[in-house]
């Protein structure tokens, strides 16, 4: 069910931003899109949402996997329509990392298997070795503040004037996990799976900002898995251990 509703939603998000792409080709760009894909697509394939079906259907490009579709608005010198699709992947990736820290936090087991469900998995077991000095858990129920201000107490105190680095924005990320996590119960009632599911997509449209200007998911992910326990331990405490009023 979860992964059904994500899946689902996920998909929505890049139908829309095809739509918005589509949009904003001119008619000379969209020939020379048709001239680059002459042996992927039929002849008569003219408008560029027709293109994009025509590529979907040659399992070309699709919500997963949008590569394709980057190098070749890339060659058309639509590198602004690039950076829209970059944003897309980073969300996506973010949203399903999401995902799955709030589902092994809470006992819950995935199947599924990708760069962001490794990443969470690292950083959930960072999180539960930092427990007993910065519980996130606790800290939300002794403030009494709702999950999504202590989420921006946290986000305020990584941004400027303090440098973003990939380590923040990792300790950003658990966080975020560990408020939803604590914040629901995650049961397969369809209106709370759509409830988390709709949050885990909010924070990772909030991370992607911060996530760009630092660099790719890539580098994301390997600067996750790299973080040692030591880095880890101390953004979390200095960002923890502000007053939160």
């Amino acid at each position: 069910m979860t992964a059904i509703f994500m899946t689902e939603t996920l998909q929505l998000i890049y139908r829309a931003l095809l739509v918005q792409i589509a949009r904003n080709l001119d008619k000379e760009q969209q020939k020379e899109l048709q001239f680059l894909c002459a042996r992927l697509v039929p002849r008569r394939v003219k408008k560029a949402l027709t293109l994009f079906l025509s590529l979907e259907d040659a399992a070309k490009m699709s919500w997963a996997n949008v590569t394709f579709l980057k190098e070749l608005l890339r060659n058309v010198g639509r590198e602004d329509l690039v950076v829209k699709l970059t944003e897309f992947e980073m969300k996506r990736d973010l949203s399903i990392l999401l995902s799955f820290y709030v589902k092994k936090r809470n006992g819950l087991d995935s199947f599924y298997q990708s760069s962001a469900t490794n990443a969470a998995e690292y950083l959930v077991q960072l999180m539960k070795g930092f427990q007993r000095r910065v519980d996130v858990r606790e800290m939300l129920r002794s403030s009494g503040k709702k999950p999504k201000d202590l989420w921006l107490h946290f986000v305020s105190e990584c941004i400027l004037p303090r440098r973003m680095t990939w380590g923040k924005l990792s300790m950003l990320v658990a966080v975020g996990g560990e408020i939803i996590a604590v914040s629901s119960s995650f049961s397969e009632r369809p209106e709370e799976v759509e409830e988390v599911m709709k949050i885990c997509i909010q924070l990772a449209d909030d991370l992607c900002h911060p996530m760009l200007q630092l660099g790719t998911w890539v580098c994301f992910k390997l600067c996750t898995i790299g973080l040692s326990e030591t880095h880890f331990s101390r953004i979390l405490i200095i960002s923890g251990n502000h007053r939160i009023g």
